[in-house]
């Protein structure tokens, strides 16, 4: 595939994987037992087509319950302020009715920590929540274990309009053209930067760079000036590493990133993203770079910003509410999670700002990621339905419009995409006008796009991030570090699909 050729529509089809899951997954809800869990995919079939009928959601069961039926909420990956929004979303629902008691567990920081308490537990199907937090990438593998309820069945079974949903969320969180998560904090990469420091250098404060070669080039400039040592601050996430192949119409796993077909090798050993590796790799060594590791909880790649170091970084548009609250002293160490110390930021040498996400030839190439809460077909019928019930509550405007303007995620409703109170808060706000971009990004994005589905996604992640940490960090070779990565991809889809 040519780097300019555009991925064309596909739909989220997938149906060996899905079969399995969605039969498994019917046979729980009628025994109201154990699901098998898959552990990948061995025994798979192949299905002609979409027939399979969707699990049962079982609504009447919390009419019938006794009493009120209490359920467990797992979380991860949320800080302040997100973690704040769902902590109070929780009180009000518990406060709105008097059927039903979520209580919600922060099960860690990171969203691996979430995803390593649910893999202890999903072999004891009673240690499993009735609801999970998890990142868009774990769809994969939750789908496999079958042990999650479509969200689609409660939405049809109680006439919910899934297209009130944006086109780009059901896309990224469907497998097989059917909606697993209920509802989706949708955020996607952006480039914040220090309009001071763009000033000094005498590059225009309200142009960022669009694409990762005039990233260079702005660094290049700010660094020759004297203003920042290492411009452009980097974390070695494969997430842009993946975003960077979309938006150039690449997949990096096959059978278009695993959503026509269970994909059965990674494809992202090209020349296209061996050029970005090395674009990479030769701002590191003349200096513009600012490279850190992805570590869970640490925050040094935004505090390269703070003290002076970096004038600019790639990160999540989540991220907008802690950086407005943090430079507005409104936001302690300990509130967001994290370790820094407060005294060190000097606001007078920070105006923050932001810009679209820089691609490999045009800006704001993105597709929806972000987290997503699924539920579990693990516990009893009252507490399935119970869990659709907190689901359809954050599904309300009003608390959509929540996740965003005090979430930072960014609008999953269509409805409230032109809301007034948005609007305002998009072009007033602080954090408000950070986000802004990634809003505009998201809603000129491919609707269909789609990150990659991967039963076996952490692994995956862990090639790609060894790469390019290879490359950043050991001098290891791009086209070598992505053909090892590639390699070890292969041997684990290999094994996971029982090939």
């Amino acid at each position: 595939m040519s780097p300019t050729t555009r991925r064309s529509s596909r739909r989220t089809h997938r149906p060996r994987r899905l079969v399995g899951s969605l039969v498994a997954a019917g046979l729980v809800l009628g025994a109201c037992g154990a699901p098998p869990s898959s552990g990948g995919s061995g025994g798979r079939e192949e299905s002609g087509g979409t027939d399979s009928k969707l699990p049962t959601c079982p609504l009447d069961a919390l009419k019938k319950a006794k009493g009120k039926v209490n359920v467990d909420l797992w979380f991860s990956g949320l800080v302040s302020p997100p973690s704040d929004v769902l902590e109070d979303m929780v009180k009000r629902f518990n406060a709105s009715q008097d059927k039903v008691v979520v209580k919600a567990n922060n099960q860690g920081n990171a969203y691996a920590e979430g995803l390593r308490k649910y893999e202890n537990a999903s072999a004891t199907p009673d240690q499993v929540p009735d609801m999970q937090y998890l990142e868009d990438t774990m769809l994969g593998e939750l789908v496999d274990k079958a042990q999650v309820l479509p969200a689609q069945s409660c939405m049809e079974a109680d006439d919910f309009d899934i297209k009130s949903i944006i086109p780009s969320a059901r896309a990224s969180y469907s497998v097989d053209d059917v909606l697993w998560p209920a509802y989706m904090n949708v955020s996607t990469p952006v480039i914040y930067y220090n309009k001071i420091h763009f000033q000094k250098a005498g590059l225009d404060p309200n142009k960022p760079p669009t694409t990762i070669a005039e990233a260079i080039a702005d660094a290049k400039i700010i660094k020759d000036k004297g203003v920042a040592p290492k411009p452009f601050a980097f974390l070695a996430n494969e997430w842009f590493f993946d975003t960077w192949a979309a938006g150039i119409g690449e997949d990096v796993l096959n059978n278009d990133n695993g959503r026509t077909k269970v994909a059965t090798k990674a494809t992202f050993n090209t020349p296209a993203m061996q050029g970005v590796l090395s674009q990479l790799d030769k701002a590191n060594k003349d200096g513009l770079l600012n490279p850190f590791p992805v570590t869970d909880g640490s925050i040094d790649h935004y505090l390269s910003l703070v003290t002076g170091q970096s004038s600019m970084v790639i990160e999540t548009s989540t991220a907008s509410g802690t950086i407005a609250q943090v430079l507005g002293g409104d936001l302690t160490a300990e509130d967001a999670g994290i370790d820094f110390d407060a005294s060190a930021i000097d606001t007078s040498k920070v105006v923050p700002a932001s810009g679209a996400f820089p691609g490999v030839e045009a800006p704001g190439k993105v597709y929806a990621s972000g987290g997503a809460f699924y539920m579990m077909n693990t516990g009893s019928p009252a507490q399935q339905a119970a869990s659709w019930e907190f689901m359809k509550f954050m599904l309300q405007e009003d608390n959509a419009r929540t996740w965003h303007i005090k979430g930072g995620y960014l609008p999953t409703l269509k409805a409230i995409a032109d809301d007034p109170e948005v609007k305002k808060y998009q072009n007033t706000a602080l954090d408000g006008l950070l986000l802004k971009p990634a809003v505009e990004q998201l809603a000129s994005a491919d609707p269909d796009a789609a990150g990659p589905l991967l039963g076996p996604f952490t692994q995956f992640q862990d090639a790609v991030r060894g790469a390019m940490e290879g490359v950043l960090f050991s001098k290891k070779d791009p086209k070598d570090a992505l053909a090892k990565a590639q390699a070890d991809i292969d041997e684990v889809i290999t094994k996971y699909n029982g090939d």
